[in-house]
């Protein structure tokens, strides 16, 4: 009872991680029109603002999977591993703690139902015009951010199951999807 008067901002200062606040993303785009330059630095944004939020951190600390905590295909990391592994922004091809997704985007057209991809060997992430021009920022950050972290390492399924859902990569990125239209308008 005694720490019942401290605001929920000092408390949140005091759980977060100190770059959790800060987290920022470096973006390059390659093949962009000017008009979907703009879409990805709204889609940017949200991600950085949801990235900083405490339901971000609370949604990923707590996530389950048939009960259990954690996700599908973590690289057997904890929860909380997985939280700063993104906060720290240290991808596979540029480890250290920067505290930022570093980025490289080209956009090409392919009629396939593949939205995005990457390669591990690669900072560059491919996103299909089929779906990029009809997404929304926020369903543009949810496919960023689901890229992004491949270049933390981690992976899922290539063919669907219904644990795929539950990796690093969609659960995550559904999560900054549902947690960015709070923020968009």
């Amino acid at each position: 009872m005694r720490y019942q008067n401290i605001s929920p901002l000092l408390i949140t200062l005091f759980l977060f991680p100190r770059l959790a606040f800060s987290f920022d993303a470096q973006v390059h785009m390659v093949n962009f029109p000017q008009e979907q330059e703009a879409k990805v630095h709204l889609a940017v944004d949200l991600i950085k603002k949801v990235v900083t939020s405490p339901e971000f951190k609370e949604r990923i600390i707590s996530h389950t999977f048939e009960g259990k905590k954690g996700f599908v295909d973590s690289k057997g990391l904890t929860n909380e591993e997985i939280y700063q592994l993104i906060i720290d922004g240290s991808e596979t091809l540029k480890p250290g703690k920067n505290g930022r997704m570093d980025v490289e985007l080209e956009l090409y057209e392919h009629p396939s139902k593949t939205i995005g991809y990457t390669y591990p060997h690669t900072s560059r992430i491919w996103m299909n015009t089929k779906y990029f021009n009809k997404y929304s920022p926020v369903q543009v950050a949810d496919n960023l951010f689901h890229e992004w972290l491949h270049k933390l390492g981690f992976d899922h399924a290539i063919k669907y199951t219904k644990s795929r859902n539950y990796s690093v990569p969609y659960a995550i990125g559904y999560l900054v999807e549902e947690l960015a239209t709070k923020y968009y308008r």
